[in-house]
């Protein structure tokens, strides 16, 4: 028997406020909402191709930037990774999932996170924000919660951050806003890490990136899905793409499984 919404509902409420051990991953040991501990988080199994390779990308004492944090597993992933040294920013708009952030960086004392609740695009004001189903999925311009939009440029003027070493963007769907609201924040030593949604998106990026001279280097799924228009995209896809002057060779990139030829 399903239990009515308002039980289902009280019952959310109660075990979000508890905390469980993620078992395994780059996140091993570190406590974790009950209520959010399925889709692989709790075990540590949640998108791990995606996490090594951004991980393989990070340095300790890089500054990073996570466009799109959601709850904070792949911020407090990083946060690991750049250590002491680094740190990293979290943009996140959702109420709901800005709540799951702060507890989860509380509960484990992440000192080198901070978290900004803005949805980041290429304008500024204020649009709507959710969707239906997993929060994970919520995008700008659906949903009935009213949030603040702003450019990465206007950010990182306002914040006064570091400019990054490398920025994640996994948006919906928004990630050529995201760039074209970066402009000239995005500089020839950086690398990105951008989650690819439509072919549409891929073009909107591949536009603000080649002028910038980018190297692009498609995921192996990303190449499948942009070699045949006529496949299901299904799910979104990497995008790296390396600043002009970083050294950053297609050799090593290429050793990274998300991007190597599958064998």
């Amino acid at each position: 028997m399903r239990l009515p919404p308002s039980v289902r509902a009280a019952g959310a409420q109660l075990l979000r406020g508890i905390p469980s051990r993620i078992v395994a991953g780059p996140n091993a040991g570190l406590r974790w909402s009950l209520a959010s501990s399925g889709r692989g988080y709790r075990s540590g199994c949640f998108e791990v191709d995606r996490l090594e390779a951004l991980s393989a990308l990070v340095n300790p004492g890089d500054q990073v930037w996570d466009v799109g944090a959601h709850k904070g597993y792949v911020a407090m992933a990083l946060a690991r990774r750049v250590g002491p040294s680094g740190s990293v920013t979290a943009f996140e708009p959702s109420a709901a999932n800005l709540w799951f952030l702060r507890r989860h960086i509380a509960w484990n004392a992440v000192s080198n996170v901070s978290v900004l609740p803005v949805a980041v695009t290429d304008r500024e004001g204020r649009e709507s924000f959710g969707g239906e189903g997993s929060s994970i999925t919520f995008r700008l311009g659906e949903g009935r919660e009213s949030v603040r939009t702003a450019t990465l440029r206007t950010l990182w003027a306002e914040e006064g951050l570091r400019v990054p070493d490398v920025i994640k963007i996994d948006v919906e769907g928004n990630e050529g806003a995201v760039l074209r609201g970066a402009g000239d924040l995005l500089t020839d030593e950086m690398l990105l890490f951008i989650s690819i949604h439509s072919r549409t998106c891929y073009d909107e990026c591949q536009a603000v990136l080649s002028e910038r001279e980018f190297r692009l280097y498609p995921s192996t799924a990303l190449s499948e899905r942009l070699s045949d228009p006529e496949r299901h995209w299904g799910a979104d896809h990497e995008l790296l793409a390396v600043g002009r002057r970083n050294s950053m060779s297609a050799d090593t990139v290429e050793r990274l499984p998300l991007f190597g030829n599958p064998d």
